[in-house]
């Protein structure tokens, strides 16, 4: 059964008041950056809130291609400013790394997948202006926090498991070429019918946005053939690559970070696991990264393990050719 009237008006009142609160955090995170470049609210698609924003250091002469690190916001799929997670994204760039910032349709706009079509549209503009914002396409690191690290994690699923494109109706010229070489995720879900028993507050309200489903009909729509092409954790296999998953103690999603780090240490696949604590340890407050010392001990180790993989991989030279990457993916 579709979203009834009432459901339609509390996911609006959630937006609506998620944004209002969300917006107080910008002086809180507020850390200005020496040359800074910055490109925003790009538009990438159609879509009210289908826009980008791009963030690197501005780049020396003959500096070689940058790793991308392509950040979703989170929100519960119902609210989320990009302009607040942009001091997170600009302490990635300072610290090297081209950093695209992206926005997508909340509910009442869009459901699952579309939101994650949306995003993979996002990258596709990127990755078409590589050159130009000097990214090496070989090493891209994807990343987000509560609802933006489900739609991270599940962007590492389908590029892993190359079905997922088609079952989840997603057209992408990169298709063939990409494969993250790291995942970050803060205070994800990565299986929402299980999030339902977390607690976490209005998780019903967000998992009917998630899902355009009236929640007293969950049982008989979360079933096994929508597992398929909803749970991330799934495929958290030996195939998923390296991946630094962040848990915050107050949280009562963190429960979700524990399970898929469980599970990918029991495939082989290179992850840590870092548990935020004191004025980070609420949800997601790691995004916090100057401020508090938890924060910022995160954010360090974050960046070393994300380091060693964008090191390790990529194109040597840095020399990638993104029109070469097309055509494969075309053919």
């Amino acid at each position: 059964m579709a979203l009834t009237f009432t459901d339609k008006f509390k996911i609006a009142a959630l937006e609506f008041c998620a944004n209002i609160v969300e917006s107080t955090y910008y002086p809180l995170l507020y850390k200005h950056y020496a040359g800074m470049e910055k490109q925003c609210k790009l538009r990438y698609a159609e879509g009210k809130r289908a826009l980008l924003d791009v963030f690197r250091k501005r780049p020396a002469e003959g500096e070689s291609p940058k790793p991308l690190f392509f950040y979703i916001h989170g929100g519960g799929w119902v609210s989320g400013k990009r302009n607040i997670r942009q001091f997170y994204c600009m302490h990635w760039a300072d610290k090297g790394y081209v950093c695209a910032s992206v926005g997508y349709d909340y509910a009442l706009d869009a459901k699952h997948p579309e939101h994650l079509r949306q995003i993979f549209k996002a990258l596709e503009f990127v990755l078409d202006r590589a050159r130009e914002y000097g990214i090496d396409t070989g090493r891209i690191v994807v990343a987000g926090e509560s609802a933006g690290g489900y739609l991270a994690s599940m962007m590492t699923a389908v590029a892993t498991h190359d079905e997922l494109y088609d079952k989840l109706g997603i057209d992408f010229r990169y298709r063939q070429s990409f494969r993250p070489v790291g995942c970050l995720l803060l205070s994800g879900i990565f299986d929402p019918p299980r999030s339902l028993d977390t607690k976490f507050p209005f998780i019903k309200t967000y998992i009917s946005a998630f899902a355009g489903e009236n929640r007293k009909h969950f049982a008989e729509f979360f079933t096994e053939q929508y597992r398929v092409t909803a749970v991330s954790e799934d495929y958290a296999d030996a195939a998923f690559p390296p991946t630094f998953i962040v848990g915050s103690k107050y949280d009562r999603l963190i429960t979700e970070s524990e399970s898929l780090y469980e599970k990918l240490k029991s495939c082989g696949v290179r992850s840590e696991y870092y548990v935020c604590t004191g004025i980070n340890g609420m949800h997601a407050a790691s995004l916090d990264s100057v401020h508090g010392k938890s924060g910022r001990e995160c954010f360090e180790k974050a960046l070393a393990f994300m380091n060693r993989e964008t090191m390790s991989a990529g194109n040597p030279a840095g020399d990638v050719s993104v029109a070469e990457a097309a055509a494969d993916s075309a053919e």
